[in-house]
């Protein structure tokens, strides 16, 4: 698939925008009705693409909630107190999680954001077209996937599925009548959908984005109600499979390139686009100081975000997703740094010529204490992967950085890289699992984790256990905002690890992060104001 191809779905998006809230000529929203506006799928698609546009704060709202609170990655105070901003990212990832703070409201305002574009959608086109359309069933598995995501962080939470009528503080529905709610809306929606895999559909919903999220609504299911549902689980991710819409790339990083639109794994993704369609802000949130020099950016990252100790030595020596981190001696733009398909990040000329040198970055900010002799390695721009506290405090250049996606050369700010929502492999390894916990003898399981593991030049497992699965799971997906959940399902989630069972960095006090209430996020303090209705989780 072409980038213009990608650009037309943008153009519907931002055309759409423009339609329900452009405010510059007030006039023209009589001569634009309802009536006389929706007469054919493009005009549809074109005021759908509204309800996509929510999407777009899936990386800076889900994930700092997601893979960032697990053992995959981490956020540590850094040399002149970066990321601790009062105690807040310390207190996230010691899972001492508080209702009044901003990643709380993350997914909550999301999701509520989406589902009622959805409804207001819904009930215009159901108007138009009829409640049966391709376009209203559409919106009803999207609404699903919004909804979704509050009923998997909150679990506790209201659905109200109507607009006009809706009611101003609707009451909260328990975890399994949500979750009856969303299997009926899919079940109900699914059927009708486009079977369709073509540039007019990329980004959207089609049938086997539905069956997607009805397979991970069963797959979760036992974590969300209580009640195990892996055969649906299967049956559903087989629907994917067998659709033939779909296929494992040759090369683990064609997922991530910066032009990733003709992915073979493409399932449901954001259509990210910098400058049309912004969100996706690695960049800065990932990437150590020095990287400006390395990418050729005009601004300096934040050096925030970055990789467990124990998740990248999880990582066999073969493994080609290794790839996906940056570690080691860092180089100028001028040492070539690329990604390929097969292996992920590297330097093409990694020449000492090129080598990053910057006595400012955690030299300076240490030096008044006198730890300058705790700082190995002099002037050089070299990230470790483990993690040495000084003065409760953590080095910049300690802990490996994000490389999954690429970054485009001589660019700031947000990547144009289209972000997998769900992919092929992912669907995959959901059906292994859902066949796993129904036998875990299962061949098929056995072959389909084998798959994932052969593309990322490893050998093929003689049996799976659970653990093997666990650590499939986790390292194929990494990044993409299923680490929280999958953490949850194995059993992991109270796990210790690091900044997590200490919770006193920078003096915070500890929590006992083995309570299992913490499996879910607290309602916000803004929902709670804005609906009487709203009642805690609890615990508190």
């Amino acid at each position: 698939m072409k980038i213009k191809n990608k650009l037309f779905i943008l153009t519907l998006i931002f055309g759409s925008f423009a339609y329900q809230s452009c405010d510059v000529e007030p006039e023209i929203y009589s001569e634009i009705i309802p009536e006389e506006f929706f007469k054919s799928p493009e005009q549809f698609a074109s005021a759908a693409s509204a309800a996509y546009l929510p999407l777009r704060r899936t990386q800076d709202r889900v994930h700092p909630v997601s893979d960032v609170v697990t053992d995959i990655a981490t956020v540590a105070v850094r040399s002149n107190n970066g990321w601790d901003d009062g105690g807040l990212w310390p207190r996230l990832m010691s899972h001492d999680f508080q209702p009044s703070e901003f990643y709380s409201n993350n997914v909550w305002s999301l999701s509520a954001e989406g589902t009622s574009v959805c409804n207001r959608l819904i009930e215009i086109f159901t108007e138009q077209a009829g409640a049966d359309s391709p376009a209203v069933l559409e919106l009803r598995a999207l609404r699903a996937h919004y909804i979704y995501l509050a009923l998997s962080y909150y679990g506790n939470i209201p659905v109200e599925l109507r607009f006009a009528d809706a009611d101003p503080a609707p009451p909260q529905v328990s975890p399994q009548e949500a979750w009856n709610i969303l299997e009926a809306e899919l079940l109900a929606s699914i059927d009708g959908l486009s079977e369709e895999r073509s540039s007019f559909t990329y980004g959207k919903v089609n049938k086997w984005v539905g069956y997607t999220i009805l397979a991970n609504l069963y797959l979760n299911s036992e974590r969300i109600t209580g009640i195990p549902k892996w055969q649906e689980a299967a049956d559903a991710a087989n629907m994917v499979i067998n659709s033939g819409a779909y296929s494992l790339e040759g090369g683990y990083f064609a997922n991530f390139r910066t032009q990733n639109e003709s992915s073979s794994e493409n399932i449901f993704v954001i259509p990210y686009e910098r400058g049309f369609l912004n969100g996706f802000n690695v960049r800065h949130t990932a990437l150590h100081q020095s990287a400006d020099a390395t990418f050729g950016m005009s601004d300096t990252p934040w050096g925030g975000f970055a990789i467990q100790e124990d998740f990248y030595n999880a990582f066999e020596d073969e493994d080609k997703r290794k790839g996906m981190f940056l570690t080691g001696q860092q180089y100028t733009i001028e040492a070539g740094p690329n990604w390929t398909n097969d292996n992920g990040f590297g330097y093409a000329n990694p020449d000492p010529a090129f080598e990053l040198t910057d006595c400012v970055e955690d030299f300076d900010n240490y030096l008044s204490g006198g730890f300058e002799d705790q700082l190995v390695g002099g002037c050089n721009i070299f990230i470790t992967t483990d993690y040495n506290e000084i003065d409760n405090r953590y080095p910049y250049r300690h802990g490996a950085r994000y490389a999954k996606f690429e970054l485009a050369l001589n660019e700031t700010g947000d990547i144009s890289n289209d972000f997998p929502i769900y992919r092929y492999a992912g669907v995959l390894l959901m059906r292994a699992e859902a066949l796993w916990r129904l036998d875990n003898g299962s061949t098929e399981a056995l072959a389909l984790v084998n798959m994932t593991r052969a593309r990322a030049g490893l050998d093929a497992l003689g049996a799976l256990t659970e653990d093997d699965l666990y650590w499939e799971i986790k390292k194929e997906l990494a990044l993409e905002n299923h680490g929280r959940a999958t953490t949850i399902r194995f059993g992991h989630w109270e796990d210790d690890w690091f900044l997590k069972g200490i919770g006193n960095q920078k003096g915070q006090p500890s929590v006992n992060f083995n309570e299992e209430f913490r499996r879910y996020y607290p309602i916000p303090t803004g929902a709670l104001q804005a609906n009487p209705s709203l009642q805690q989780n609890p615990g508190y």
